[in-house]
């Protein structure tokens, strides 16, 4: 019972800080220009590497993001939870901990399966933009990972093909 409290606990603060960020949109203001035109980047920071454009620069997370990368028309989020932080968390699956992000956030849908990545998404309106976010999650050899896209809803054609491919890049 305490082993499950202990990491009902854990997810559960996972889930306040993703909750915590959905006010964060790409811009205060709305974005018309051209959407990913910049050159492939690779980013790399405490164990996660992922390729995204240079057209990102890596901020400073006011809330406590393991890093956090923004662009003109999007940003990242990321998260890491390692496995020392409660004891047999190695031992759950992608699916399990997944689940559980998305029980813990109030959500009532499955995760998404595509092409070798697990995820799920939802949409927000927050200072008057019409917001998506996509949260992936990655199981390293000593953490999992939550690697949350997101981008004006007013994008979403353009942007869902190339937010799959920067999620098919990550590398824990």
């Amino acid at each position: 019972m305490k082993k499950i409290s202990v990491l009902l606990l854990i997810t559960l603060s996972i889930s306040l800080l993703l909750t915590s960020c959905f006010f964060i949109v790409p811009t205060a203001n709305v974005y018309d220009g051209p959407v990913d035109s910049g050159k492939p980047q690779e980013f790399s920071k405490d164990g996660i590497t992922l390729t995204l454009t240079d057209e990102f620069i890596e901020k400073e997370s006011e809330r406590g993001f393991d890093a956090y990368y923004v662009a003109p028309y999007g940003a990242v989020m990321i998260l890491k939870e390692e496995f020392a932080l409660e004891e047999g968390l190695e031992d759950r699956t992608l699916d399990e901990y997944i689940k559980n992000v998305i029980e813990n956030n109030g959500y009532d849908f499955d995760p998404i399966s595509n092409h070798d990545l697990l995820y799920y998404y939802h949409d927000e309106t927050m200072m008057g933009q019409d917001t998506r976010y996509y949260s992936f999650v990655y199981k390293g050899n000593d953490a999992f990972w939550i690697v949350q896209f997101s981008c004006f809803s007013k994008d979403l054609q353009e942007m869902e093909p190339q937010i799959m491919n920067w999620a098919k890049s990550v590398v824990v």
